[in-house]
């Protein structure tokens, strides 16, 4: 029982680690982005990856990101079986939650996947946004793909809702034992996580939109992950502002994502 629990604390605390670096890098290729009169192609998951591999020991760093997001993973799918129902809780709530597990653990798998890629040398010329196109253009050969897309969107959308909810009504805090932690190290949980939280509610709310928008119009080109995002944002009236805001918001949430790894209660 206790090798058990040693070994699922690790695969945790590796995820959100990686969880870290992913996201302050992509915080910051949003803010350079600003900087540099939004160069979108540098807010990508695809050149976090390629950056780090460029720098110093790049290849390693890059490895141990891969390993930790694939972590990461593996630790969401292990809490659809060791997750139990809350008394608060729904039947309809918990299984929202499980399925919510399998599709988090999901996209981090793949992008463990894209990471290992990159390492590999295996490059691929579609963007984010490109491959969210493709996946709309492929679903929308079909009569039942336009449902499918639509059904992505409000997906998302609820989604993107439940980060605003984690923002505000700050129940993320439940996943520490908060009697142990010190009043500065509580009040920067708090911070970190309701800033990071409402910048994924932002882009998720907007990419949600995307999908649903490319289902309407029957059109696979509306839809688009973050840098469309950035470009949508950007036409906005203080658009840089907006963007930059972002930014900070992604670091913030990696910097919580940090916290998790060192603080989160792993049952």
């Amino acid at each position: 029982m206790k090798t058990s629990f040693k070994w699922k604390k690790v695969t945790a605390k590796a995820g959100y680690s990686a969880k870290t670096v992913m996201y302050v890098m992509l915080g910051v290729f949003i803010l350079t982005s600003v900087l540099n009169t939004l160069n979108r192609e540098k807010a990508s998951q695809s050149n976090v990856f390629i950056t780090l591999k460029q720098q110093p020991l790049g290849q390693i760093f890059l490895c141990i990101l891969v390993i930790g997001l694939a972590c990461y993973a593996l630790w969401r799918w292990l809490q659809i079986f060791i997750e139990d129902k809350s008394e608060d809780d729904s039947l309809f709530i918990h299984i929202i939650n499980k399925l919510f597990f399998f599709v988090s653990g999901a996209f981090y798998f793949a992008a463990a996947y894209a990471g290992g890629k990159t390492l590999l040398e295996i490059q691929s010329s579609s963007s984010s946004r490109g491959n969210s196109k493709e996946v709309s253009e492929y679903l929308l050969q079909y009569e039942w793909g336009l449902m499918v897309v639509a059904a992505i969107g409000v997906c998302i959308l609820i989604f993107a809702v439940v980060q605003f909810k984690h923002a505000y009504t700050t129940d993320f805090l439940e996943k520490f034992s908060l009697s142990s932690l010190s009043q500065r190290i509580k009040k920067c949980v708090t911070v970190t996580g309701r800033l990071g939280y409402t910048a994924r509610g932002v882009i998720y709310s907007l990419v949600g939109g995307f999908f649903i928008l490319a289902a309407l119009l029957s059109n696979p080109s509306e839809a688009g992950g973050l840098q469309k995002a950035l470009e949508t944002l950007m036409k906005q009236p203080f658009g840089p502002y907006i963007i930059a805001a972002v930014g900070v918001g992604f670091i913030m949430f990696g910097l919580y994502c940090a916290l998790e790894a060192k603080y989160r209660k792993v049952e």
